[in-house]
């Protein structure tokens, strides 16, 4: 292969004016004149200021100072805790009603003092007589005084009232407290269960 022959760049600047004054009109003299101007061989990159050449994309591609580490960060607000609700009210219970007169009446239960006295007499709300009147209602009644059945004479004029006092008397002996009284009873000497039969005839009535 042949060696390339390098040719100095002011001969290939000179050949290059002499061609343009051959196109112009111009000299040979004044084309080789002004190839040998150093102005006009001088590319205008390379009379540039060094500093002037410096790329634009160099100066754009400095990059910005990052942000301090040391920056102080923003305060986080704190989370308000909501009011909790008040406790509702718990709701009352409805009151019973209250038994009527018949009912209770129905479950009103005699003590056991008044076996004795449940062989002549009843003390439920209605019932019948039997050799003695129903002693329902009689509390607070005059003696002798209870309809639908007959009492005798001397127990009709005794005048008496069946309060706790009189009852307590009269049934720890009725021929005692009374005489001519056709009940004819021995009468209880207990006094807790005299006491206890005069409570639930208060009550049976």
């Amino acid at each position: 292969m042949r060696k390339q022959t390098k040719i100095p760049a002011l001969a290939l600047t000179a050949a290059a004016a002499l061609a343009l004054a051959a196109c112009s009109g111009g000299t040979p003299e004044e084309a080789a004149s002004e190839a040998a101007s150093p102005s006009a061989a001088t590319p205008a990159s390379e009379a540039a200021p060094a500093s002037e050449a410096a790329p634009a994309s160099e100066a754009a591609a400095t990059p910005a100072p990052a942000p301090s580490a040391s920056a102080t960060p923003a305060p986080k607000p704190e989370a308000t805790p909501s009011p909790k609700p008040a406790p509702l009210p718990e709701p009352k219970a409805a009151p019973k009603p209250a038994p009527s007169p018949e009912a209770a009446a129905a479950a009103l239960t005699p003590p056991a003092s008044f076996a004795r006295c449940a062989v002549c007499h009843n003390a439920q709300k209605g019932a019948g007589a039997k050799i003695g009147p129903n002693l329902w209602g009689v509390y607070g009644t005059k003696a002798g005084e209870i309809s639908g059945f007959a009492f005798s004479d001397a127990l009709k004029a005794s005048g008496l009232t069946w309060n706790d006092a009189n009852l307590d008397e009269w049934i720890a002996g009725p021929m005692k407290m009374v005489p001519g009284t056709a009940m004819g009873f021995p009468g209880i000497k207990d006094p807790a269960k005299r006491a206890e039969l005069i409570t639930f005839l208060k009550q049976a009535r």
